[in-house]
């Protein structure tokens, strides 16, 4: 290599460098100490093999080791240029080997908070987070007290998980768009986590185009006790595939109430209107991108998985009750007074049918549970809350969400017997003898009670339903029966 093709050389990585985006050189200077350190080395060695014809020493020693260091004469081995030309190839390896690595280390930590913090002062949330997404270990690290650090280096860690963690804008990118960012930050242990996720998963739950609405549609692969998790569902891999996660986090809050707040918006208006129309196309592909029925399939897919993992809580499935609730205070039946055939008269009804079944689904689950899961373990037979098992509580819900269907003036008769009838299969399908009799006891407690406030206003309403009924369907419920005559006598005084 002549000193032309060196210029050259450097002048063309200089170039390079100069087209770079402002966060590439950056990020490449956050481990300038290597790179200057082998540029320098490898430069000196360089310039000196380009000038060696100038201010080479002699060799004084044996012939056989100057042939080797002397490279000028009649047969030189190498050639200086050749040599430079080589060592330019071997610094160019290093340097790029050395920037590949992805790995920083605690002393790097400030320079990393003064190129995040002017990535998000310049909303290029892109480029953050390629830039950070590496480091988020090191940095809860050391924010956190597990690795060691110097003080400069915890504060810089600090600040950097306070930017990440709480700058908005960025929250709301990397939700919808870099999902294994999302989940990695959601990860760590710590009190700032818990504000993110709830950030995160409101983000998700407010945009049908977010990769929440994706992955409930796409996660429809049922096992033994709720659904399986596959690793391409980020989210849901993440909060229900160890369902502990979703647990700490209280993942059931930001996504209900934005279904809540969504449904209390809609009174009167187009959410309102739709939801009164036809359920024709609904049951199919257009469901999936409803705001209020990915709610409930995403409490369906949180709370079967805690049922099946053994969780000792009740994953917050009272959110039925609520969403109930507001349905039916939207709930409008331009056909109510009609004689119609459909299952679901109006998507609001499908909406209701949904709460119903997923319901029904975590209470007949116990014919599935090991012997040892502590959702089989009731404390009482009565319609009294049991918080951490799974198909009491849903037990407990059901017989509220009944009682305010029952009593709903909108809804059309044929429509509160389709409900009742779902509720009463459910009672059917429970063992009236054995260890598990206990839940049949309980479900028809709440019923009869409407929930766990022990109510009676509903129980003329269940009664003329009940009459109604497939005679097969009430030969196995004689029990039932009997239980809500003798409840009857007792609201009569």
């Amino acid at each position: 290599m002549s000193i032309d093709g060196l210029v050259t050389f450097v002048g063309l990585v200089v170039a390079l460098f100069a087209l770079a985006t402002d966060s590439r050189r950056k990020a490449l200077l956050l481990r300038r100490g290597v790179t200057l350190t082998l540029t320098v080395v490898f430069g000196a060695a360089v310039l000196y093999l380009e000038l060696f014809s100038v201010w080479a020493p002699e060799c004084g020693w044996e012939a056989e080791v100057c042939r080797v260091l002397v490279l000028d004469g009649d047969k030189p081995w190498i050639t200086p240029q050749q040599a430079a030309f080589v060592l330019v190839l071997v610094w160019l390896g290093l340097v790029l080997l050395n920037l590949q690595g992805k790995a920083l280390g605690t002393r790097h930590l400030p320079r990393l908070l003064a190129l995040a913090t002017a990535l998000a002062e310049e909303k290029r949330f892109s480029e953050l987070n390629r830039v950070i997404q590496p480091h988020l270990g090191l940095i809860a690290g050391v924010s956190s007290g597990a690795l060691t650090a110097s003080d400069a280096q915890k504060q810089a860690a600090t600040a950097l998980e306070r930017l990440l963690y709480r700058q908005r804008g960025f929250v709301q990118f990397i939700a919808m768009e870099r999902p294994k960012t999302a989940v990695e930050m959601m990860a760590v242990e710590g009190q700032i986590v818990f504000e993110f996720a709830e950030q995160i998963l409101r983000t998700l739950a407010e945009n049908t185009d977010s990769p929440l609405f994706t992955e409930v549609y796409e996660n429809q692969n049922t096992v033994n006790v709720g659904y399986d998790f596959p690793d391409h569902n980020t989210y849901l891999s993440f909060l229900f595939g160890d369902a502990r996660q979703a647990e700490r986090l209280g993942a059931w809050e930001p996504v209900m109430e934005a279904a809540l707040v969504y449904l209390a918006e809609a009174k009167d208006g187009a959410y309102q209107t739709y939801l009164s129309g036809t359920a024709d196309r609904f049951q199919n592909e257009e469901r999936w991108r409803d705001r209020t029925f990915v709610a409930i399939r995403y409490l369906d897919l949180m709370v079967g998985a805690a049922m099946r993992q053994g969780v000792h809580w009740h994953m917050w499935l009272f959110y039925t009750t609520h969403l109930t609730k507001s349905l039916l205070e939207l709930y409008v039946d331009p056909r109510k007074d009609e004689e119609v055939f459909d299952e679901w008269p109006t998507r609001n009804a499908y909406l209701l049918s949904s709460i119903f079944g997923a319901l029904t689904d975590w209470i007949e689950a116990i014919d599935r549970l090991p012997a040892d899961s502590p959702h089989l373990v009731l404390q009482s037979n009565r319609a009294v809350t049991q918080n951490g098992n799974i198909p009491k509580s849903a037990i407990i819900a059901l017989g509220d969400c009944l009682r305010q269907v029952l009593l709903a003036d909108a809804v059309s008769d044929r429509f509160k017997r389709n409900l009742s009838e779902i509720v009463f299969r459910c009672i059917a399908k429970l063992p009236r003898d054995g260890d598990k009799r206990g839940f049949r006891e309980s479900l028809v407690a709440s019923v009869l009670a409407g929930g766990p406030m022990m109510q009676s206003d509903h129980l003329g309403e269940l009664r003329g339903i009940f009459e109604r009924e497939d005679h097969i369907l009430r030969g196995r419920l004689k029990d039932f029966e009997e239980a809500l005559d003798a409840a009857i006598d007792l609201a009569r005084g």
